[in-house]
């Protein structure tokens, strides 16, 4: 059974609520990542979301009802993250109207459009707050969000680079080696003594992890996995070495396993090992050169997994890039 998507902006869309698992899958066919969930009238389908893979927000409102503010600033904030590291979001309560209406509605007062625009904009949407209620806290949240006048007011988180045909090429590069190697791409990857073992990662293959981070971890496991390379960083990458990677769960490398990065993968035939080098190694010098605009250096930096994982890795691209500049 198809699910119906209505498109708000590339990473923003609106529905009713699924009412079965083949409703789910569509939606996940659609490439939604994470879900708003508004409807207080069934307790349970937030866990049957997540369940189904879905990254989760419930802020349970009864029909033809407002949120409480303080509570949809909170799931105004998470919604925001969502956005910001790229995932699409679906938000939806019953019918994908007037709860709905309200908080997207609510989204768009916070990029700084005024509440006629915010209306305009979902005119062509069933997405629209329906009662007094429901508009007496727009109007209220209006007013503390104020109109955006410094630039244009806009919906869209529009990214300067857009780095998908560099990641389609890494992952084509990789999934060739693993065939000729006779890799296994489970899903689940158990303890191996690469898990325990300090490496570095190549600039696409850095970027491809944190895209991937981004993607697949919900937000309180992300922050627990930055949190834990953090610290792990500040004790051993000077002795390069650790205990455990940050990204072994339970003992399996359950969270990015099949974006896993190449040293995590059975690549044994020397030769083949040697050549993924090498393409990967071109492939960053390309990227590298999207991103600054500028020819990189003889030797680009590499960087830890660790550094990876915790976002540090990203002060240590940007100190490169200024030694580039400066020549």
């Amino acid at each position: 059974m198809s699910y119906e998507l209505t498109w708000i902006t590339n990473q923003l869309a609106v529905g009713h609520a699924p009412m079965s698992y083949e409703e789910l899958d569509s939606i996940k066919e659609q490439g939604i990542n994470a879900i708003v969930n508004l409807c207080a009238e069934f307790s349970d389908l937030h866990e049957l979301e997540e369940q189904a893979g879905f990254e989760v927000y419930y802020l349970p409102v009864h029909d033809e009802c407002a949120p409480q503010m303080e509570a949809m600033e909170k799931a105004l904030h998470w919604f925001d993250e969502s956005i910001y590291l790229k995932k699409k979001v679906l938000v939806h309560c019953r019918h994908g109207i007037g709860r709905t209406g309200t908080f997207v509605s609510a989204y768009l007062l916070r990029r700084g459009l005024g509440l006629k625009l915010a209306e305009k904009t979902l005119q062509t949407t069933r997405a629209t707050p329906t009662n007094y209620s429901q508009w007496k806290l727009l109007k209220k949240y209006g007013k503390k969000q104020g109109k955006l006048i410094a630039r244009e007011a806009s919906i869209q988180h529009d990214s300067t680079i857009d780095l998908t045909p560099f990641f389609v090429e890494y992952q084509a590069i990789v999934s060739e080696f693993a065939r000729q190697s006779d890799e296994e791409d489970a899903q689940w990857i158990k303890d191996e003594p690469c898990c325990h073992e300090y490496f570095e990662l190549q600039l696409i293959e850095a970027v491809f992890v944190s895209h991937n981070m981004n993607l697949s971890l919900t937000s309180s496991a992300r922050e627990a996995v930055i949190h834990k390379a953090a610290s792990l960083a500040q004790k051993y990458t000077n002795d390069k070495i650790f205990t455990t990677c940050p990204l072994l769960q339970n003992g399996t490398c359950s969270l990015i396993a099949r974006e896993r990065p190449v040293h995590c993968r059975n690549l044994t035939d020397e030769r083949n090992t040697e050549k993924i080098t090498s393409m990967i190694s071109t492939l960053s010098r390309d990227v590298f050169f999207a991103l600054t605009g500028s020819f990189p250096p003889e030797e680009i930096p590499s960087f830890s997994i660790l550094d990876t994982i915790s976002g540090r890795f990203v002060q240590h691209y940007f100190q490169a890039m200024l030694k580039v500049a400066e020549k």
